[in-house]
C-alpha cells in the first residue's frame, strides 16, 4: 500500500455510487445467468428436436425398406399354421394292461 492511499476501515460502506455500481454488477450476473441458463435450454429442444427428426426418419426408411419381408413372413405364418382337427378329440390317458416282464 502506497502512503498516498486511504486505508478502508472494517465495515467500511464506500460511496453510494461504488453501491450502485455494485448493485447494477449484481444484477448484470443474474441477468446474463438467467440468459446463459435459457439458451441452454433451447439449444437442448434443438437438439432433441434434431435427433428425434434423424431417429424417425432412419426407423421410417426401415420400416418402409423391409415392409416386403414382413408381408412374407405373415404368408409363411399362415402357410405353416396346421387346419384344426376334424371329427371328435378325446381327451384321457392310456394305461397299458399288458405286464413286461421282469428283467
Amino acid at each position: 500500500m502506497q502512503i498516498d492511499q486511504r486505508r478502508e476501515r472494517i465495515g467500511h460502506q464506500g460511496s453510494a455510487i461504488s453501491r450502485a455500481r455494485q448493485i447494477a454488477l449484481k444484477a448484470l450476473i443474474v441477468i446474463g445467468g438467467a440468459v446463459t441458463l435459457v439458451s441452454a435450454f433451447v439449444l437442448s429442444l434443438v437438439f432433441v428436436a434434431i435427433g428425434l427428426a434423424f431417429v424417425l426418419t432412419v426407423g421410417g426408411f426401415l420400416w418402409w425398406q423391409t415392409r416386403e419381408l414382413r408381408r412374407d413372413m405373415r404368408a409363411r405364418m399362415q402357410a405353416a399354421r396346421q387346419p384344426p382337427p376334424t371329427g371328435e378329440v378325446i381327451e384321457g390317458e392310456f394305461v397299458s394292461r399288458e405286464e413286461t416282464p421282469p428283467r
